[in-house]
């Protein structure tokens, strides 16, 4: 048998063919496309599809904020040792931001 011959052999159906490869992927496919028309999905309420998208996309922003009061509370009282009513106080921060950015 010549090399091209071989090659040839390989390209058919020779071991580690793409053609098998491509033939058991199909079969994978197929498989799964049952799997899945047979396990019919719940349809949800517009509505609550829609609720739930929004909630997913705002869970991260959510936890940054509560995240961001919980060290200003942590820093300001524990750290600071300054009273308790102060941290939420729009006069404290505002004279916080005139030391740090005032001109010298």
């Amino acid at each position: 048998m010549s090399m091209a011959d071989e090659r040839m052999d390989r390209e058919e159906g020779g071991f580690g063919s793409t053609a098998e490869e491509g033939r058991s992927g199909r079969k994978k496919r197929n498989s799964r496309a049952k799997a899945d028309g047979d396990s019919k999905k719940k349809q949800r309420p517009k509505g609550v599809s829609t609720l739930l998208w929004i909630l997913r996309k705002s869970i991260v922003p959510l936890i940054m904020v509560i995240m961001l009061v919980a060290g200003l509370y942590i820093g300001y009282v524990v750290l600071g040792k300054q009273a308790e009513g102060d941290v939420f106080s729009w006069a404290t921060w505002r004279h916080l931001y005139d030391l740090v950015f005032a001109e010298s």
